[in-house]
């Protein structure tokens, strides 16, 4: 069944909406959906829907929604799961455009649950209808007073909330009714996005003009490739926050795979944000304080962050955080220095980070001379405040509060004039003095929290540096897959069938020979220099180390011999495995050990992996991610996210390893898996790294279905393997 075409003006500004399930019972969802309504300012239709009633709050009931003599664009289904199929089906008779399905009982209870959730979008399809939920709390249009929520205390603002809890969204809602300044735009509780997908939300946001920001609390995403898609598309002009739960171990999936284990949640779901322009946060409490800052400030131009701090403490731990986020703390320019020199006592610190040393105890005007000395430096793109600004007037002396307030409205003019961001923390935040009403006027966020700032900071300079970047990124579009690729057994190949798909596409393979007796064995090693490397060959056998399969620097003497007891202990190991042989290959040392890998993440798609590799590689985690298909910039972007640079870049008086060449293997490795969709998994560990160039020592590949759409050698290899 097609999808219907979206009329999402409809659906989220409606001028009528009808109430199915209205009750007379006042303590029912179908009567207090009409009391919020009405009393909450509403200016459309209001049609109440229930056939055992005639007047509801003074307005007419009707028993169906055909009944209705009048277009309606919205319904609220409050009735119990099983009757909505019938809703649905009366709704065909109308012009309805979508339906807020609140009820719980399908998709998230089972089987049963499942089939009934089919039926509904199934249903709404035939119909022309687009669904909301099911299982949600429902949706707000927080301007024009659409509350079909019930609850009271959301303020208005530019922030449009996507999410998939509604306990949680209370939680933003009431945060945010603390925050002067703080509001939303929208509210659309997805629910089991059975239909309505967060993706097909944002076009409607980025093109409002009451919306700043998007806001998204995501569980789970059942088209992940395409939000990726369209938040790249809206991320260069509005900005998408996004608070993934499910971050533990026990979220992530098992797979036969290196890369499959490591490809957890949380580690992919954060890279494909960052790639598309998403800014991820990690904890709930950064969430509205991150989302407010990118909806007020202006754009950040580079990474460079000064420290204003009236206190070496504040100072001190201000330094910490953002450096542990990666952000530069750079040194301010000689002209910089003696400016706030002439400013600030002696005792002061005009390094960056600036320590004010009393400076401001007396006269909180002292704030503005230094911030506005220190933003005009060339080498500061974002000024955090931190220490006690706006509670002078509490902790000390009443009309310091008079002074801060001036303070404030300059810092304001100070943002406008240089078009560089100020964050504010504040001890005294949680007091909510005037002077930071005055600050958050001027749209300077204003956090009590230091690891809340640190976390605003870094989220302006993420997103300024994507802003700048995203034409340089990948569109994550890829060739639709046949069903053959997305279904059916899977086929682990052997080491031997994946280096000779992957030599077949000109990958950098170290050469290798397969030996199916002793003396072949030796006749491969011989035509090698040097000692050799002597692997067991299985599909059945894939982490080789663990059978006892591989042996390392064996001479030409001891080869047949180590045949023997390779394949020996391989038996021994799993007696059923289908073993093919010995690989022999000449010995490879001096490298940095390298994984590069591919697998199919069930939200997002193909992803690819690159990072430390080796027999550790789970115990070191230090990997990176990026969606198909890959460009260079995300390939480099990848390999500068990995934490060990001194080892890429020669550490102990080592060379330095050939980035050019890592980054042309990881964007090799995206096509040859774009070329060939049903490839499961892809696992290369280790790749040799040196400054001549890398080289695949192991591969691993497993295929699911039975085609491939690709042609060429590689892919002929590819598919003879996997209809054996």
């Amino acid at each position: 069944m097609s999808t219907p075409t979206t009329d999402i003006d409809r659906i989220l500004s409606p001028d009528s909406v009808a109430i199915v399930g209205a009750s007379t019972d006042k303590t029912k969802r179908g009567h207090q959906a009409i009391v919020t309504l009405q009393e909450g300012g509403y200016d459309g239709n209001i049609y109440p829907v229930n056939p055992s009633a005639d007047e509801i709050r003074g307005l007419e009931v009707y028993p169906t929604v055909s009944a209705i003599p009048a277009q309606v664009d919205l319904a609220l289904i409050v009735t119990p799961a099983q009757i909505v199929p019938q809703v649905l089906e009366d709704c065909g008779e109308t012009d309805l455009a979508g339906a807020v399905v609140v009820a719980v009982g399908f998709g998230e209870t089972g089987t049963d649950g499942e089939k009934l959730e089919e039926e509904i979008v199934s249903t709404a399809h035939e119909q022309g209808i687009r669904l909301i939920g099911p299982n949600t709390s429902g949706m707000i249009n927080v301007h024009e007073r659409l509350n079909l929520v019930g609850t009271d205390t959301v303020p208005e603002g530019g922030l449009a909330l996507l999410c998939q809890s509604g306990n949680m969204a209370i939680s933003l809602f009431t945060e945010a009714a603390t925050r002067d300044e703080v509001g939303y735009s929208y509210y659309v509780g997805v629910g089991n996005e059975a239909d309505l997908k967060f993706h097909e939300y944002l076009p409607f946001f980025d093109a409002d003009p009451e919306t700043d920001a998007v806001v998204c609390y995501i569980e789970g995403m059942s088209d992940g490739r395409s939000f990726l898609q369209a938040a790249r598309e809206v991320t260069p002009e509005t900005p998408i926050i996004a608070l993934k739960s499910g971050r533990s171990d026990v979220g992530k999936r098992s797979a036969s795979s290196h890369t499959g284990s490591l490809a957890g949640d949380s580690a992919v779901a954060d890279a494909v944000f960052e790639q598309a322009g998403i800014v991820s946060v990690d904890r709930s409490d950064e969430l509205l304080a991150v989302s407010n800052s990118l909806a007020s400030l202006p754009a950040v131009d580079g990474p460079n962050v000064a420290i204003l701090a009236d206190g070496g403490g504040h100072a001190t731990l201000a330094a910490d955080a953002l450096t542990e986020r990666g952000l530069s703390v750079p040194p301010l320019t000689d002209a910089t220095k003696d400016a706030l020199r002439e400013i600030l006592p002696d005792a002061a610190s005009v390094v960056n980070p600036v320590d004010v040393a009393g400076g401001t105890d007396e006269d909180q005007q002292v704030f503005v001379e230094c911030a506005e000395a220190i933003l005009a430096d060339q080498n500061v793109d974002v000024l955090l405040l931190s220490g006690l600004f706006g509670g002078y007037g509490i902790r000390f002396a009443e009309q310091y509060t008079e002074v801060e307030i001036d303070a404030a409205a300059q810092l304001g003019e100070l943002v406008t004039e240089h078009e560089t961001p100020i964050v504010v923390q504040s001890a005294y935040e949680g007091f909510n003095p005037e002077p930071h009403a005055v600050l958050r006027e001027a749209e300077i966020p204003v956090v009590e929290s230091l690891d809340v700032a640190a976390a605003s900071v870094s989220a302006l300079v993420t997103y300024g540096k994507h802003r700048r970047t995203a034409d340089a990124k990948s569109d994550f579009e890829l060739p639709e897959r046949p069903a053959t690729t997305t279904s059916g057994r899977t086929t682990q190949l052997s080491e031997f069938a994946a280096k000779r798909a992957l030599e077949a596409e000109s990958l950098p393979v170290t050469p290798f020979e397969l030996a199916t007796t002793p003396e072949e064995a030796h006749d491969a090693a011989s035509a090698f220099d040097g000692s050799v490397a002597m692997k067991i060959v299985s599909p059945d056998i894939v982490h080789k180390s663990d059978a006892g399969g591989v042996a390392l620097n064996v001479d030409g003497t001891a080869v047949e011999q180590t045949y023997n007891e390779l394949i020996k202990a391989a038996s021994a190991y799993d007696p059923d495995a289908n073993i093919e042989g010995v690989l022999v290959s000449p010995m490879r040392e001096d490298a940095v050990e390298l994984i590069v890998g591919v697998v199919d993440d069930e939200q997002f798609g193909p992803v690819v992996m690159v990072g430390l590799g080796g027999v550790f590689v789970e115990v070191l985690e230090d990997v990176a991610f990026r969606a198909l298909p890959l460009t260079e910039a995300d390939a480099r972007a990848m390999l500068n996210d990995i934490d060990a640079q001194e080892l890429l870049d020669g550490a102990r008086g080592n060379p330095s390893v050939d980035r050019d060449a890592v980054v042309d293997l990881l964007c090799s490795v995206s096509t040859f898996v774009e070329e060939n969709q049903n490839i499961a998994e892809l696992d290369l560990n280790p790749v040799f790294a040196t400054s001549e160039g890398v080289e695949i020592v192991d591969a691993s590949i497993s295929m699911v279905g039975e085609s491939t759409l690709a042609h060429g050698e590689g892919a002929e290899i590819l598919q003879e393997e996997s209809d054996d």
